[in-house]
């Protein structure tokens, strides 16, 4: 159920700029930060590091001003104080947008993407603690999903407030997020170099992708439930949903997710839902993980809901049927 994306971006924007979005730019400097006024200073080992980023010199003179850098750094030691950047940033994103919320009173749709703005930045300071916590202990495909994932959260974050840009407010905290999104992103590059080549800074590079015609090797993906693709075998269902009275099955597929216990570790909870149409909007919440549906079979097992953005209040984000 979960699926990876991984984007890069952005120091020096404008408000105007966040308007556009103009991802050429890299991202301006948290105004709590003070820049270093050069970089000759800045040790060589985080000036190579940093060449593995789409914005090196901002990623050299943020890192190099990390307190919890040691004396001589080890490459990890660069992508947790490039990471610890990205968490100190994400702290004030998430008291604008919370900023924002308190003052759209009597504006539904502000209040909604200033809502789901707080929801995505949190899920992506979990996604980062998830990071933190790998790392260290050498899961570093892992920490390279939940990196990206963390990063896939802001952008949903600056996307959901760029259709409500109607204040100062929205246009400042677009901006600052559009800068962190610049800092998580010099994080994950990183770690993806960190991944290919380990601690051999010199040949650490910006971050490729199929479009520039690289492609990794089979080696690279999965985790530790060791899923290889294709349906799962074996499952065998921890509840029921079904229409029948007196079966002693849950009625509605969302009683059957509320029921799921959380952080469930690496056991997956399945529930089987029965043919039948079911009239609802389902949300897995984010702490319930490796919630399995199986149903029995396409046009026999139905999920249906009616919410659009043409209502009130709602966004793309909040209409989907199935959501997490």
């Amino acid at each position: 159920m979960a699926s990876l994306f991984t984007l890069t971006l952005l120091l020096y924007l404008s408000l105007s700029s966040a308007t556009h979005h103009d991802h050429s730019k890299p991202p301006h400097f948290n105004q709590t930060q003070k820049p270093k006024p050069s970089l000759t200073a800045t040790p060589s080992e985080i000036q190579q590091a940093c060449k593995a980023t789409r914005y090196p010199d901002t990623c050299a003179t943020t890192v190099s001003q990390s307190s919890n850098l040691p004396q001589n750094p080890k490459p990890i030691d660069i992508i947790q104080s490039a990471i610890s950047v990205s968490t100190q940033n994400l702290q004030t994103a998430l008291s604008m947008a919370k900023a924002i919320l308190d003052s759209s009173t009597g504006n539904p749709n502000r209040s909604t993407a200033a809502k789901n703005c707080l929801e995505l930045l949190t899920y992506s300071e979990y996604r980062i603690s998830s990071t933190v916590d790998v790392l260290p202990r050498g899961r570093i495909k892992d920490a390279r999903a939940w990196m990206s994932a963390a990063l896939l959260y802001q952008y949903d974050c600056w996307s959901a407030l760029k259709y409500v840009n109607d204040t100062s407010k929205v246009n400042e905290t677009m901006a600052f997020v559009d800068s962190l999104i610049g800092f998580t992103s010099n994080a994950l590059s990183m770690i993806v170099s960190y991944d290919l080549f380990g601690n051999e800074l010199g040949s650490w590079r910006p971050p490729m992708t199929e479009r520039s015609g690289f492609w990794e090797d089979g080696s690279i993906g999965g985790t530790d439930l060791g899923f290889k693709g294709g349906f799962p075998s074996g499952l065998t269902p921890d509840v029921t949903v079904c229409k029948e009275e007196g079966t002693g099955c849950y009625k509605t597929v969302q009683s059957a997710v509320d029921a799921a216990p959380d952080n469930p570790g690496m056991r997956r909870f399945v529930i089987r839902i029965k043919e039948g149409v079911y009239q609802e909007t389902v949300r897995v919440p984010f702490q319930k993980k490796n919630v399995v549906f199986l149903g029995d079979g396409m046009g026999k097992t139905v999920i249906t809901g009616s919410l659009n953005v043409g209502q009130p209040g709602l966004s793309t984000y909040n209409t989907a049927t199935v959501g997490k």
